[in-house]
């Protein structure tokens, strides 16, 4: 490149604001999803380094050497690191470089230099080329051997974040490090102890949905955070806490854990509330009275005979009291399911038209399902860590 030309180039490269063009990107880039985990002025300060290495090259009308290069996988190395995936990373790249090609057509365009211009342009593209294969290449590296680390950082901090074991000051770093919202509201959830095969089934149906999860093989358990309402498709034994902003996830996740206990002890195959079953926490807070109604209901029989009858009437009322479809339920005739109800009335007095003695019964099945259902000491109640 003759002096002139470089003359002319330098002259065309002056106009560049890196810093205004560093400042423009990562403000697009941190509306990438994958991008929220990563601090937008330290996100300023790397793109600036990437770009004043490529500069320099550009300047020169060459490709990057060696040493530029490591700079540039380095920085691909990083993004693995923080969590980014190669896609949003190339999404973002093509971002960081339009923002750079619009700046400098910019300046370039009132110049009068056409001829220098067109040449930078070529070299521009060029020179982006090189960057992106030392990115990729650099994030394909550090990519197989990082991702388990941030995966496990990220269950630690979530970890931390539902206990409430987090100091104010580490709050920011972990909403971005999970992808919360600070300003948004999130209900803490909690499901298990459960069987591995079952806890596998129930991770992957909560993963689908939770803004953020972490998973415990060890005690069986797995808690996070999701939006109000994303998890109602699941079907699974789940507590939910109340909304509350991320930073007192600690706040909601004690009810999720209360929740969750309820759902496991009653056989629940969907996400409950805290504060959504007050009769069933009555049946387990209440295990003397539940003994009694379960005499009252089913102490005249016993065996074989006992199990039927539970079984009938559990399905009978899970039917809003309507025979045909409980016996549909029970596989046997109408007739057959009318004439046991008969004979409960008959031989307890109680009569199953009447609310007070349907809620006995009721309370005596619900207390079968809690004394005959293992559970934790807290009623399935885990810690997330």
């Amino acid at each position: 490149m003759d002096e002139e030309y470089r003359d002319a180039r330098g002259r065309l490269l002056a106009g560049l604001r890196l810093d205004r063009v560093a400042a423009e990107a990562a403000a697009t880039v941190g509306g990438l999803p994958a991008y929220r985990v990563l601090d937008e002025t330290q996100t300023v300060g790397e793109l600036l380094t990437v770009m004043e290495t490529a500069l320099a090259a550009l300047a020169e009308g060459r490709a990057p050497t060696g040493r530029e290069r490591a700079a540039f996988r380095e920085f691909g190395a990083r993004r693995a690191e923080q969590g980014i995936p190669l896609e949003p990373l190339l999404e973002a790249f093509r971002l960081t470089s339009r923002h750079a090609f619009d700046a400098l057509y910019a300046a370039a365009g009132p110049s009068g230099e056409s001829a220098a211009a067109l040449a930078l342009t070529r070299d521009f593209w060029l020179c982006c080329d090189h960057v992106s294969a030392a990115v990729i290449e650099g994030h394909r590296r550090c990519g197989t051997e990082r991702p388990r680390d941030v995966r496990e950082q990220r269950a630690r901090v979530l970890g931390r974040l539902l206990n409430g074991e987090l100091p104010p000051d580490r709050l920011p770093s972990a909403h971005r490090l999970l992808g919360l919202d600070p300003a948004g509201e999130y209900v803490a959830f909690h499901a298990g102890p459960l069987p591995e095969a079952e806890r596998a089934a129930v991770e992957g149906a909560l993963r689908a949905h939770a803004a953020a999860l972490r998973a415990d093989p060890a005690s069986g358990c797995v808690a996070g955070l999701a939006e109000p309402g994303a998890l109602s498709p699941v079907r699974a034994p789940v507590g939910l806490g109340p909304a509350v902003p991320p930073a007192r996830a600690h706040e909601s996740y004690p009810g999720a854990r209360r929740a969750a206990g309820l759902a496991a002890v009653f056989g629940l195959r969907r996400p409950v509330a805290d504060g959504e079953l007050p009769l069933h926490a009555a049946v387990l807070a209440l295990p003397a009275t539940g003994a009694r109604l379960v005499d009252r209901c089913f102490g005249h029989t016993g065996g074989n005979r006992r199990a039927t009858l539970v079984r009938s009437l559990d399905a009978y009322l899970a039917c809003d009291a309507n025979a045909e479809a409980a016996a549909a339920v029970l596989y046997v005739h109408p007739n057959t399911l009318r004439y046991r109800l008969r004979a409960f009335s008959r031989d307890t007095g109680l009569d199953l038209g009447r609310p007070e003695d349907t809620m006995s019964v009721w309370w005596a099945l619900r207390h079968l399902e809690a004394v005959a259902r293992p559970r934790g000491a807290d009623g399935g109640a885990q810690t997330a860590g």
